[in-house]
C-alpha cells in the first residue's frame, strides 16, 4: 500500500483547505481541555487528600478503599444513569462491611460520612445509603430523583434505610439496598414498609408506590445537619 504524501498542485488551495488545520487544532484544544476539566471535576468529588488522610488516620487498606471509591466515580462520569446506579450500588455493597453503630461507634445512632465508613471499614444501613446518595449526586443525578427512605424491614422486624430513585416524578421508585444486591422497583419489595423519606430539598411521608406527602425541611433532622457539617469539613458538600 502506498503511503506517500499527496500534494495539491493547484495554484491556490480552496478556502476550506487553508482553514482546515486551524479548525482541527482548535477542536483538539477544546477536546483535551474538556478532558482536563472533566478529570479535575471528578477528582474534586472525592478529594485526593482524603486518601492520604485515611493512610494517616486509619491504615493502608483504608487508603486503598478511599482511592477505589475515587476511581469508581471517575470511571462512571460518562455512564448512563442506569449504569451509575448499578455501579455505585455494587461498589458500596461489595466494599463496605456491615456493622451496627453500637458495636462500631459505641453509639445508638451515628450517621457516618462515606470517608468515615470506608476508612473505618464498617457501617450500618444509613451509612450505605448516605454514601450512595452522595456518590450519585456528584455523578450528576438530580436531587429530585433521590430520596433517603426509612422503611420497616418486615422479615427482620426492624427499622431499615434504603435509597430510592425516581426516574420520573410519578414513577414507582427503584430501591438500592444493602440487604439485596439487585436494584428492584419498590412494587416488588413487599418485604419493606415505607415510613418517611428525605433528600437535600425536603421530607415526605412516603408511599413506595406513589408520591409522598411533603413534611418540611430535612435540616430538622439533627443527624442530617451534623452529617452535613462533617462532610463540609472534609471538603465534600452534600
Amino acid at each position: 500500500m502506498d503511503f506517500s504524501i499527496i500534494v495539491f498542485c493547484s495554484r491556490r488551495q480552496p478556502d476550506y483547505l487553508r482553514w482546515l488545520p486551524w479548525v482541527l487544532l482548535v477542536s483538539l484544544c477544546w477536546h483535551f481541555s474538556g478532558q482536563e476539566r472533566l478529570y479535575a471535576d471528578t477528582e474534586g468529588w472525592v478529594p485526593e487528600s482524603l486518601t492520604q488522610k485515611a493512610q494517616q488516620q486509619y491504615d493502608a487498606p483504608a487508603a486503598a478503599r478511599i482511592d477505589a471509591w475515587r476511581q469508581v466515580l471517575h470511571g462512571l462520569a460518562d455512564a448512563t444513569e442506569a449504569d451509575k446506579l448499578k455501579g455505585v450500588n455494587d461498589f458500596f455493597n461489595r466494599k463496605l462491611r456491615f456493622v451496627s453503630d453500637e458495636k462500631h461507634w459505641g453509639m445508638d445512632d451515628y450517621w457516618a460520612t462515606p470517608y468515615e465508613a470506608l476508612g473505618s471499614d464498617g457501617g450500618d444501613c444509613e451509612d450505605y445509603v448516605i454514601a450512595k446518595y452522595y456518590s450519585l449526586r456528584k455523578l450528576g443525578v438530580d436531587t429530585s430523583k433521590l430520596r433517603i427512605t426509612y422503611v420497616k424491614a418486615i422479615r427482620l422486624n426492624q427499622a431499615h434505610m434504603v435509597l430510592t430513585y425516581f426516574p420520573t416524578p410519578d414513577a414507582v421508585p427503584l430501591v438500592l439496598d444493602n440487604l439485596i444486591g439487585i436494584i428492584a422497583p419498590a412494587s416488588e419489595r413487599g418485604d419493606l414498609s415505607p415510613v418517611y423519606s428525605f433528600n437535600g430539598d425536603g421530607m415526605w411521608l412516603e408511599r413506595m408506590k406513589g408520591e409522598g406527602i411533603r413534611m418540611g425541611n430535612p435540616n430538622k433532622l439533627d443527624l442530617w445537619t451534623d452529617l452535613r457539617v462533617r462532610m463540609n469539613q472534609l471538603g465534600m458538600d452534600l
